[in-house]
């Protein structure tokens, strides 16, 4: 094996919607930034195809600002996405072209001055006294020892905090359950306008679930130009049960167009459930099984969905898309009384806008709580309680199992790397721990690029 030795003033581990705002940020404040990826892309579950929620809440204010924002508006110059629009049951949700997402991460990367290291991943992580000091990076028969002033563990599953010894939760606060895993994938060739004859003839077929329950579509919520999700088939899933042509554990399907001009559904409906993505085995029985789930959900789709007779996959999704692993804990504890309290905390550096959404796994249901008006993610929750030059991005924040529902979503999380970045270049430029960063210059800096935590 090769032997390669780096320094960097950062490095941010973890090329998805937490971790490509956090490089960016970082890097435009003259820092030297390294952004380590395990695939050979960036885009983490932006390059699935589903769309990116939590950019406005429930009042119709816009939550998410920033590089986010800017990563949107390039999309838009290149046709792929049509921005925001409004939603029964997502709230809002901005559809992407995921190619174009992950070419755009690219642009702005190199743009910032960012250094990227694809098809690496993270194998060993070095600690003293409560500071990581090293991290060991394996890819391509090299072993490549990079230190770093400060780490951002933007992998997703904790994977810096998990190597560095860090607390941390997994699973619901109650039982240690976990969120099922899916595969996301594209159909072509869809019917829209037979589709749509149908959804609005049979809204007995498309009650929202939870608080949702009176909810309906309408036709004006099916506008091409801005796109739409639906979620919805309850009876005809239950018709194909009882005929022994449906057996995957979910009780609805959810389904969107795409930004692409055509006749293409981005469609969110494989589950396996009992999955920890954090074992090899377990999310190689994942993959396989939601792969093989595709055929089955298409053969049903000819069958039983008006419009989707002729239906061809275009598109799937590279890796299953996890809900949810460890959180690591931090300073502070996000927890479910945020949405009682009303007032956005001083400490807040994002927003979230999300609804509560849990998967269960067994039941097949999905557990919604509607969140009507966005509410703030304190700094405390991106720092790590046990590891001091440590900073949390994306869906490892500190949050309990509950509000995780909401903040783990795409939208957010970009929001939430951009403050990890942001926090990463203050204390770099001031030599002190992240802990020590002003809250009220960090929110200052934040506001002056845009970001949205008001």
């Amino acid at each position: 094996m090769i032997y390669c030795k780096k320094e960097y003033d950062l490095v941010v581990v973890g090329g998805g919607p937490g971790g490509i705002p956090a490089a960016i940020s970082a890097a435009r404040m003259g820092i030297k930034v390294l952004l380590v990826e395990k695939n050979g892309y960036l885009g983490g579950g932006a390059a699935s195809g589903l769309p990116l929620l939590g950019f406005i809440d429930k009042m119709g204010k816009k939550t998410v600002g920033g590089v986010a924002d800017k990563i949107v508006k390039r999309l838009l110059e290149l046709e792929g996405t049509s921005g925001p629009n409004m939603s029964p049951f997502l709230t809002s949700l901005t559809r992407i072209n995921p190619e174009l997402f992950k070419i755009v991460s690219f642009e702005k990367c190199v743009e910032a001055g960012v250094e990227l290291l694809l098809h690496s991943e993270v194998v060993d992580v070095k600690v003293d006294n409560k500071k990581i000091k090293q991290i060991s990076v394996s890819s391509c028969c090299e072993k490549i020892e990079i230190k770093s002033d400060i780490i951002i563990d933007a992998t997703g599953d904790g994977c810096i905090g998990y190597l560095a010894g860090a607390s941390y939760f997994k699973g619901q606060d109650e039982t240690g359950e976990l969120q099922p895993v899916s595969l996301v994938f594209t159909l072509g060739n869809v019917n829209l306008k037979k589709f749509l004859n149908y959804v609005i003839s049979n809204p007995d077929e498309f009650i929202l679930p939870g608080p949702f329950t009176t909810g309906k579509y309408t036709s004006e919520y099916f506008n091409p130009e801005k796109g739409y999700a639906f979620m919805g088939l309850k009876n005809l899933i239950k018709k194909a049960r009882k005929n022994n042509d449906f057996n995957i554990p979910i009780d609805r399907i959810m389904c969107g167009t795409t930004p692409n001009k055509g006749s293409e559904i981005v469609v969110n409906a494989t589950r396996t459930v009992d999955i920890d993505a954090t074992s090899p085995w377990d999310i190689t029985k994942g993959e396989t099984e939601c792969h093989l789930q595709i055929l089955h959900l298409i053969k049903f789709m000819k069958k039983y969905i008006p419009g989707f007779e002729n239906i061809c996959i275009t598109r799937i999704a590279p890796s299953l898309g996890i809900r949810e692993t460890r959180r690591i804990v931090g300073r502070k504890i996000l927890k479910k009384d945020v949405l009682t309290e009303g007032e956005i905390a001083k400490d807040t550096i994002a927003l979230a806008a999300y609804n509560v959404d849990i998967h269960q796994g067994k039941s097949m249901s999905i557990n919604f709580i509607s969140v009507n008006k966005a509410f703030g993610i304190p700094y405390g929750c991106l720092l790590s309680h046990d590891i001091d030059n440590l900073i949390l991005s994306g869906r490892c924040i500190s949050v309990d199992s509950f509000i995780f529902g909401s903040t783990r979503v795409m939208g957010t999380c970009m929001a939430i790397g951009e403050a990890a970045g942001t926090s990463a270049g203050l204390a770099i430029k001031s030599s002190c721990s992240p802990s020590k960063v002003s809250v009220e210059e960090l929110r200052n800096q934040l506001l002056k690029n845009d970001a949205v935590i008001l």
